[in-house]
């Protein structure tokens, strides 16, 4: 199949500081496991310029992909424009699968199925071995029932439509959690899929943030502790 990534431009931070970009280093935790899979994935970075809602959807539409698998690392505060962009893609692509993932959609999923209808699936947790899971099983329209760690409607068997996407109303299933991923190995970073000029961090140094534990490394109330690579 053909998957789009798309990190949406954050309204407030983001991964952008001036003149200076980081990887979305979790859409490219699902990019490695998909292209092993054998899908042909592209990725559209919206942080840069930014890019506005009409840019996107131009980028998206030139491509015409079978899915587009968005997620941010805004979380709460990215969550109105991963809304406002998934409502027009439908308009534009009423064919495509929209598919949400991160840490908002994780823990109010329930919330977003009933107020996004235009949001097909949402991964919760990690997704690395989950969305290999879903996408397979969108190709070969096996039971969604069986794919654990995803949300979606009662009766989505088939591709959705600009009508479907406004009446969907079947009951809302989320599947049990998936399983613990025991070999990260196995869910390579798809680095192919940026150009590595293009970020920098911390002084135009290449650079990723990796957290090793759930929260922020910065002074957040919830607490938290990251690592940040740098060469």
């Amino acid at each position: 199949m053909r998957i789009l990534l798309l990190n949406p431009p954050h309204p407030a931070i983001g991964s952008r500081i001036p003149r200076e970009h980081l990887p979305p280093l979790g859409l490219l935790s699902l990019g490695g496991p998909l292209i092993d899979a054998g899908h042909d994935v592209r990725l559209v970075d919206a942080e840069f310029g930014p890019m506005s809602v009409g840019e996107i959807v131009a980028s998206v539409a030139q491509w015409r992909p079978d899915a587009v698998l968005m997620g941010h690392s805004g979380s709460t505060s990215g969550h109105p424009m991963a809304s406002r962009i998934a409502r027009a893609i439908r308009m534009a692509l009423p064919n495509t699968w929209i598919v949400y993932g991160g840490v908002f959609p994780t823990y109010h999923w329930e919330q977003i199925m009933r107020q996004e209808p235009t949001i097909d699936f949402i991964v919760r947790g990690e997704g690395e071995e989950t969305i290999v899971r879903l996408i397979d099983a969108l190709a070969s329209q096996k039971p969604l029932d069986a794919v654990p760690g995803i949300v979606f409607r009662a009766g989505t068997t088939a591709r959705p439509t600009r009508a479907t996407a406004q009446s969907w109303s079947g009951e809302i299933q989320a599947t049990l959690p998936a399983p613990v991923i025991r070999d990260l190995e196995k869910c390579r970073v798809g680095w192919e899929l940026i150009d590595h000029a293009r970020y920098t961090y911390y002084g135009k140094r290449r650079a990723v943030v990796a957290q090793f534990s759930r929260g922020c490394p910065h002074h957040c109330h919830y607490g938290g502790r990251g690592g940040i690579a740098i060469r």
